[in-house]
């Protein structure tokens, strides 16, 4: 008769147990979440910051050797942000540091922005690049070399993206009379 209350310890002892691993699998979902949702934040930076890079390159691209009477070979002393791109003579000081204090501003189609983040498509900010003429492509032909810096923030701004290319240009012309 001194067994009866046996089975009643160690069914508590076991449910105490299952109770713990049922809380340690509980935490560890919960932090596989929430690197799952860092992870895609960020993604979703790197992505709009190579939107706005491959927009950078594409302007240099189809544009002619001045742009508003700058000549694109030397550029101009960037020293604020604007809606429409600008080449720059000066460097970018810190592209890590942010907010940059001269920029372009590109939203990219489909692009939704709100400061306070959110879902799928919204983002904290617009994506920004900064082009700088870095000098004549080696060669001494008619090409000059650029870089493209762009920056950009997933759905929050902890999610920020950096990223840089360089791209060299090429000046041709063409005489069908000559």
């Amino acid at each position: 008769m001194k067994q009866k209350g046996f089975i009643l310890v160690v069914s508590l002892v076991f449910m105490a147990v299952m109770s713990i691993l049922a809380i340690y699998m509980f935490s560890g979902f919960t932090t596989d979440a929430i690197l799952s949702a860092n992870s895609r934040e960020k993604s979703r930076a790197l992505d709009a910051a190579q939107s706005a890079v491959d927009n950078a390159a594409h302007w240099l691209g189809t544009g002619s050797n001045t742009f508003n009477g700058v000549t694109w070979t030397t550029g101009t002393a960037c020293s604020s942000a604007s809606a429409i791109p600008v080449i720059c003579s000066n460097p970018l000081i810190n592209p890590a540091s942010l907010p940059w204090s001269s920029y372009t501003s590109f939203t990219p189609a489909g692009m939704t922005v709100n400061a306070s983040g959110g879902a799928a498509n919204i983002y904290a900010s617009n994506t920004q690049y900064y082009i700088q003429y870095l000098g004549p492509a080696p060669g001494g032909n008619s090409a000059a070399l650029y870089q493209v810096t762009a920056t950009a923030q997933g759905g929050n701004a902890s999610a920020t993206s950096v990223v840089q290319a360089v791209y060299q240009v090429e000046t041709s012309s063409s005489c069908a009379t000559c």
